[in-house]
C-alpha cells in the first residue's frame, strides 16, 4: 500500500539517475537482508530486561544469571551454514569449554581434543545462552582496580592483550 510506496520512493530519491531502475531493486534486496539478519544476531535487544546485581569485585568477571535468552545452538548453525566464520565453531568452542573445566590455562593456544572428548561436553537442550551485559573486574598499570562493561549489542569488538 502507501507505505510500500513511499519505500521505494525512499530508494528512487537516493539512487543516480542512471542506475534508478537496477539500484531500486538492489537497494530493496539489501534493506530486506539487513532486516533478516537483524532479527538473528546473537545480542538481545536494548529494551529487553536482564538485571544485573552487584558483582564481587574479586571476582574475574560477572553475567546475570538469566536463562531468558538463549540460542538453540544446532539450529543456529544451520540458519548460518554458509558463514566462512562459524566454520569449526562447535569442536573449537567444546575444545574451550573443556580446557577450562579439566583447568587448563589458556596460554593463547587452544587444546585440541579428540572426538570422543568433545562428545562428553553437552550443551542441554542444544542452549547457550546470550546475556546484555559482561563486566570484568581487572588490575590497571598501575596496581588499582577497575571494572569495565562489554556490551555485545553497542560495542561487539573486544581486543584482550
Amino acid at each position: 500500500g502507501e507505505l510500500e510506496h513511499r519505500r521505494v520512493k525512499h530508494f528512487y530519491l537516493r539512487m543516480p539517475s542512471k542506475k534508478k531502475g537496477k539500484a531500486k531493486v538492489t537497494d530493496k534486496r539489501q534493506c530486506h537482508t539487513a532486516k533478516n539478519l537483524s532479527k538473528d544476531l546473537p545480542s538481545i535487544h536494548f529494551e529487553a530486561s536482564e538485571p544485573l546485581a552487584y558483582s564481587d569485585p574479586k571476582a574475574h568477571y560477572h553475567i546475570a544469571l538469566s536463562t531468558r535468552y538463549f540460542l538453540n545452538v544446532q539450529q543456529w548453525l544451520g540458519r548460518h551454514s554458509e558463514d566462512r566464520a562459524l566454520e569449526g565453531f562447535l569442536p573449537r568452542l567444546k575444545d574451550h569449554l573443556l580446557a577450562r573445566i579439566l583447568g587448563h590455562q589458556y596460554d593463547g593456544d587452544e587444546t585440541e581434543f579428540c572426538t570422543t572428548q568433545r562428545a562428553q561436553v553437552v550443551f542441554v537442550n542444544d542452549r547457550i545462552f546470550r546475556h546484555k551485559v559482561l563486566r570484568i573486574n581487572y588490575t590497571t598499570y598501575d596496581l588499582c582496580q577497575a571494572q569495565d562493561s562489554l556490551n555485545p549489542r553497542t560495542h561487539a569488538d573486544v581486543m584482550v592483550l
